[in-house]
């Protein structure tokens, strides 16, 4: 097995591949992908839109405000700098292998150097992104493959719930030939999910890994790869992105001395509609993985000297991905384009979500997964901003040769309701409870319940 799944934390981060391109910059209230900016004109003014950070303490996008007008000085010159913290608190109340609560927080440092409008090198963009980590999480007493708390397993480390000082998993330069067409280097976040109603980064939106992004790039796709990539956009709401990057984790490495552990490429369509009055859009990815050790399900077991038992390998593998997201009501009657990578429903009203996803049957013991959940903004009156949501997924899990022995299931499956309340733009309060059936031997249906805090500074 590839060295990227020979920890348990390792494996569960490179399940949360997503379709997003680059790291993410702010704009104003939204976060906006290097993807979806390659869609916007790379005018002289900058590539990026200039973050408002103005408003009082209960209305303002970031917790810090304009630091006496210097943000916005710095943001005019091509710099900006901001940062995401979230705190996190978890119960078993029931089931899983264990009863048990854990506490922790990641806190992400966001950096942009917009080089086009500080008149450097037109079309050039930098982004970065340093990633600290504390405290426990569930995830190991919740007796599921997958995490029940997604943003507690990131940046990867060597064991579960490791403290992270500081990592370094996102550096990306872009560089803007035209308002169709980028070229992205560097090291790559893949958490993110380009879904109105299924992203969020495990923090905004739904927690379970299965239902924040999708989960079928398992084998190749990593948290962090060192990667190069393109993104053509023939059309405003059209973005076509291929990349090539490495299938082992570099949030606290290079990369480089990755490059012959094994390789991914990833084809990402995301595009954006308006049926009738009521936008809607969807993500297709297909991916393939070579050059790796991928072990065969249903291969034969050797003995090699030494008398170790290895199973057979397979040195290629694929998955593919689509999500589809569609309002169905909205208040006022009329919607527009929303920013589906800033985590969040932009638009008050209902909407629902669909992701379905296959995988290579030789190499990975999960071979479907189906996702669906209904999604809602401001139902209750005098809180425009609140959203909430419910959701299922469901998991075949295919007969392996050591499954009758081991005791797996054929199938897990989980439900999932959270509710986020918007206290200020800046500071939101999520409350989250999940139903959780997995296929692990001797679990018992967990019931977990939690509590979180995101703030932007």
């Amino acid at each position: 097995m590839k060295k990227a799944m020979q920890s348990s934390s390792v494996f569960l981060l490179a399940l949360s591949a997503s379709v997003v391109l680059s790291p993410t910059a702010r704009g104003g209230d939204s976060l906006v992908s290097s993807t979806d900016a390659a869609s916007a004109p790379a005018v002289p003014g900058g590539i990026l839109p200039l973050p408002d950070y103005s408003g009082d303490f209960l209305e303002r996008a970031y917790l810090l405000g304009d630091l006496g007008g210097k943000r916005s000085e710095w943001a005019k010159k091509g710099f900006t700098f901001d940062i995401d913290y979230n705190q996190y608190f978890q119960d078993v109340v029931d089931g899983g292998t264990s009863t048990g609560s854990g506490y922790g927080g990641t806190i992400d440092y966001n950096l942009t150097i917009d080089f086009d409008r500080m008149g450097l090198i037109p079309g050039g963009l930098l982004q970065a992104r340093a990633v600290s980590r504390y405290g426990r999480s569930v995830n190991g007493l919740s007796g599921t493959l997958l995490p029940v708390n997604m943003d507690a397993t990131h940046p990867t480390t060597s064991a579960l719930d490791d403290e992270v000082g500081l990592y370094l998993p996102m550096i990306t330069y872009t560089q803007f030939l035209s308002d169709k067409l980028s070229l992205s280097v560097g090291k790559f976040d893949t958490f993110d999910s380009t879904n109105e109603f299924a992203g969020g980064r495990g923090r905004s939106q739904w927690w379970n890994l299965h239902l924040a992004a999708p989960s079928s790039p398992a084998l190749v796709v990593p948290y962090s790869t060192l990667a190069g990539a393109i993104v053509v956009s023939p059309s405003p709401n059209l973005s076509i992105t291929a990349m090539v990057g490495t299938s082992q984790d570099t949030s606290n490495h290079s990369g480089f001395d990755y490059l012959d552990d094994g390789l991914m490429a990833m084809l990402i369509v995301n595009y954006q509609y308006q049926w009738g009055d009521l936008p809607g859009g969807f993500t297709l990815m297909p991916g393939f993985g070579w050059n790796g050790d991928f072990n065969k399900i249903n291969g034969s077991i050797n003995l090699p000297p030494g008398g170790a038992l290895e199973p057979s390998t397979k040195d290629e593998t694929w998955f593919i991905s689509y999500d589809h997201w569609q309002y169905l009501w909205l208040e006022g009657g009329k919607g527009r384009p929303v920013d589906t990578s800033n985590g969040r429903q932009d638009l008050q009203g209902v909407g629902v979500f669909t992701r379905f996803q296959f995988t290579d049957n030789d190499t990975h013991p999960i071979d479907s997964f189906i996702s669906a959940g209904l999604s809602a903004r401001g139902l209750i009156p005098n809180r425009d901003n609140d959203t909430m949501g419910i959701a299922y997924n469901y998991n075949s899990v295919q007969e392996t040769r050591l499954g009758g022995i081991l005791g797996i299931g054929d199938s897990s499956s989980l439900w999932e309701a959270y509710y986020n309340i918007e206290i200020s733009p800046a500071i939101h309060l999520t409350l989250d409870a999940q139903v959780v059936d997995s296929a692990l031997p001797g679990t018992d249906t967990a019931m977990i319940l939690g509590t979180s805090m995101q703030i932007r500074f």
